[in-house]
């Protein structure tokens, strides 16, 4: 078995938190200011603008947290990935690609991304950034697959991104 895995089987059986001794301000974050940025991706001829920071909550093990920040008029490539997704719309307004679905999310809409289905999140404002709070289940897909990420969305022309057609 996958040793992060068996980890984090060990950590659930053991029926302990694993953040006891973590501060209590440690557990909370207001997603409108900076954090640790995982990814960004620019390419103004295909209108991708982003970044992705991660929300460092301690003894996360099976979810993450991570804000998306769209610039105004742009979008973020069309990707998939192992991972859940829930997107909840902090400010902006955004077009959010499901498969073959399109929906409109105001502040406040919230939409789930399935697995290994394409996606892609539009800001409609021409002024405005479009801010979306994501929670997946990187760390638990992560502890299954291994670091897939680096081979998929993060990676040009990444394994798994490339029998899209």
């Amino acid at each position: 078995m996958n040793p992060d895995l068996l980890t984090l089987i060990t950590n659930i059986e053991a029926r302990r938190p694993l953040a006891a001794d973590a501060p209590v301000s440690a557990f909370h974050a207001d997603p409108g200011n900076s954090h640790r940025q995982i990814y960004r991706n620019r390419n103004a001829k295909l209108g991708i603008d982003f970044a992705v920071d991660v929300l460092d909550f301690p003894g996360t093990q099976a979810f993450d947290a991570r804000v998306v920040r769209i610039a105004a008029g742009c979008n973020n490539e069309l990707h998939k990935h192992a991972h859940e997704s829930l997107f909840y719309v902090i400010s902006g307004t955004a077009e959010v690609r499901i498969g073959e679905a399109t929906l409109t999310l105001n502040p406040g809409g919230l939409a789930f991304v399935p697995r290994w289905v394409f996606h892609q999140s539009k800001n409609l404002s021409k002024t405005d950034e479009l801010v979306i709070l994501a929670i997946t289940d990187f760390g638990l897909t992560k502890a299954v697959l291994g670091d897939y990420d680096k081979r998929t969305r993060l990676a040009a022309g990444g394994a798994d991104v490339l029998d899209h057609v």
